[in-house]
């Protein structure tokens, strides 16, 4: 029964990580991947909360494995730090990678502490 509750999180994560990047690329046009930015600190978040509120191992498994899993976007991230090297943007890359780092820790500390 939990490879339902994740197969059924990991869908409702993929889509919502599609809506969102898609809805934040018709306003941003910079070449900070400002979606990618927001889903993974957002799902940093969001994680702490899943773990700090320990529902059990059904929910967990449903939001941090499944929803949270492909909500976040590891690969995205760094092919997008890839992607800006190559174009030779490398103070935003460097910003990029430092920031989802560093407000992705601290969001995750916020949450686990609350």
């Amino acid at each position: 029964m939990s490879i339902i509750f994740v197969l059924a999180g990991g869908w409702l994560g993929a889509i919502s990580r599609y809506e969102i990047s898609r809805r934040v690329e018709t306003f941003w046009r910079n070449d900070f991947p400002l979606g990618t930015f927001l889903i993974n600190i957002s799902g940093s978040f969001l994680i702490g909360l899943v773990y700090q509120a320990d529902w059990g191992l059904t929910w967990q498994n449903f939001l941090a494995v499944g929803f949270l899993g492909s909500f976040t976007t590891f690969s995205t991230f760094f092919l997008e730090i890839f992607q800006l090297g190559s174009r030779k943007r490398i103070t935003i890359a460097i910003s990029y990678l430092l920031s989802s780092y560093i407000i992705g820790i601290l969001l995750a500390f916020l949450a686990l502490s609350i």
